[in-house]
This record gives C-alpha cells, structure tokens and sequence, in this order.
C-alpha cells in the first residue's frame, strides 16, 4: 500500500511465474492490517485478502462457526 492507502500493489506467485497485481481507489482508502513486529509483516489468508481489496473492514470481522455433518 502506498502512504494515501489508495493504491495497493500486489504480487502473487502461479504455475508459469509471477503476477502483479493493482489497484487504485477512486474515493476512500485501504485498511490497514494490524502489522505483527514478531513476525516482520502483515498475514492475511486468502478471504481475508479479497475482503481487503473489496474494501471491507477486517479488523471488526467475525467469522461464524461453519455447519459440519456429523456421520
């Protein structure tokens, strides 16, 4: 992310190399993660990281407990 938190850089690895991704916001700004100094980044997984691009606050996210079949 840039420093406005408008602009965020992306880069992903796949089968056949690299991908670069990109994203400019028109109005608002990207949250921020909480950043973990004991780690030395930002983990996402990867739901997280769409939500992040969507522009939707996880910080606040509660996830809810999935329904299993018991067999």
């Amino acid at each position: 992310m840039n420093k406005a938190r408008d602009k965020v850089k992306l880069l992903h690895w796949q089968n056949g190399g690299f991908v670069l991704y990109y994203k400019r916001l028109e109005q608002g700004r990207f949250e921020l993660p909480n950043y973990d100094p004991e780690v030395g980044s930002i983990g996402l997984d990867y739901s997280q990281l769409v939500l992040l691009i969507d522009g939707v606050f996880i910080s606040n996210l509660q996830r809810k407990k999935r329904y299993e079949l018991a067999v």
